[in-house]
């Protein structure tokens, strides 16, 4: 009784205030349709570029058919031609505009609530990225505990959640960020894996140790933060490591 009570009088709150304040899209403005509570209207949303095939093998990096090295019977990126990237990874989209204002607001503009259109995407594409492969454990990429104290929530976290729950495997935080680093985005290409060098560790390998996992994380530019995750899950006994990403540049 109580409990029904309770959603009563949130759905009658969320109408009053979408009634005083109607949602509008975070990009155009355009007023969104009434099954939208936030994010982008279905214009804007149809700008995002999604990762289609042909992606690199390795790195899920966006290529074209002609880049593609189909001599040797890989779709491999020119940077992962001689050394491919070690961390098997996959990306929804690449990391353009609307996406990019979009994530910026999840993140630095505190909307929480913008992981449920962005969740829908991830899910979606999970499918085609990845097919039949499936992981015994989803693992969010962490924050530092003041970081997290600070924005009120991990991205990571939210996007994890959704695609654990898709697939129907453990959601697991085996990772712990020991120092606070300077966030990635804030630093050139070549210092940011001596920036996350040694800044995670494996708090219960037990959850680690024999398993398939799928490391989770919102952007992914120069795979430096995945490189490190990726590194004490397989030192905590992983046999198998990849990793999904919402953009990828």
């Amino acid at each position: 009784m109580l409990a029904r009570a309770v959603e009563l009088g949130k759905r009658t709150v969320d109408g009053l205030l979408r009634l005083l304040y109607p949602p509008v899209c975070h990009v155009c403005g355009e007023r969104l349709a009434e099954e939208l509570k936030i994010g982008l209207c279905p214009a804007c949303w149809r700008l995002v570029e999604l990762i289609k095939h042909p992606w690199c093998d390795a790195c899920g990096t966006q290529i074209t058919r002609k880049e593609a090295n189909e001599q040797r019977g890989e779709n491999l990126c020119r940077d992962c031609w001689d050394k491919p990237f070690p961390v098997t990874m996959r990306g929804t989209a690449v990391y353009t505009q609307p996406l990019v204002r979009l994530l910026h607001e999840f993140k630095y503009d505190f909307w929480p609530s913008l992981a449920e259109q962005l969740g829908d995407l991830f899910v979606e594409r999970a499918g085609a990225l990845f097919g039949d492969w499936r992981p015994d454990a989803v693992v969010p990429v962490p924050l530092h505990v003041k970081r997290l104290r600070w924005r009120g929530f991990n991205q990571s976290r939210l996007l994890a959640k959704r695609v654990a729950a898709c697939w129907g495997v453990e959601l697991a935080e085996p990772l712990v960020r020991v120092r606070n680093t300077v966030p990635q985005a804030q630093l050139p290409a070549e210092a940011r894996l001596t920036n996350v060098a040694g800044a995670f560790a494996v708090r219960d390998a037990a959850t680690v140790d024999g398993r398939r996992i799928c490391l989770v994380d919102d952007v992914s530019a120069t795979g430096s933060t995945i490189l490190e995750c990726g590194k004490v899950l397989r030192k905590a006994g992983a046999t198998e490591v990849r990793a999904y990403v919402l953009a990828r540049p």
